[in-house]
């Protein structure tokens, strides 16, 4: 799945919790740090206005690595204390397949953001070489 970006002109975050996981995804996919950048974030607002860039960029690199896909597939969502959700994402790469969770909270204007992601769990498809 790979669908359009999420982000209108300096608009963060996404419309929807799906729109979240579906636009992150989306800018890991294309390697667009910017985007991931202003889709992952927290209560307070996307990340790339929350720490230093250098942190940031580490960061953001380091995911794309756990979360690099040919295909990904949502296969179910839940509401957490709070009012966050959390997703279970089918990951695949290559002859690899792995089911993580994202949780993605609410933050300013009323937009979306991944929040975490368990990479722990795809460790091996950050391991594949591309």
């Amino acid at each position: 799945m790979s669908p359009s970006p999420v982000l209108n002109g300096n608009q963060t975050g996404a419309a929807d919790p799906q729109a979240a996981v579906d636009g992150f995804l989306a800018a890991v996919k294309s390697q667009d740090l910017q985007a991931m950048g202003a889709i992952w974030g927290g209560p307070d607002g996307p990340a790339r206005d929350l720490m230093p860039r250098d942190e940031l960029e580490k960061r953001e690199l380091i995911m794309a690595c756990y979360l690099k896909h040919d295909h990904y597939a949502v296969l179910g969502d839940a509401p957490n204390p709070g009012g966050s959700r959390a997703f279970a994402v089918s990951v695949s790469y290559k002859d690899l397949t792995r089911t993580t969770t994202f949780q993605v909270v609410q933050g300013p204007a009323r937009r979306w953001y991944v929040n975490t992601v368990d990479v722990l769990k795809l460790s091996d498809i950050c391991a594949r070489k591309g």
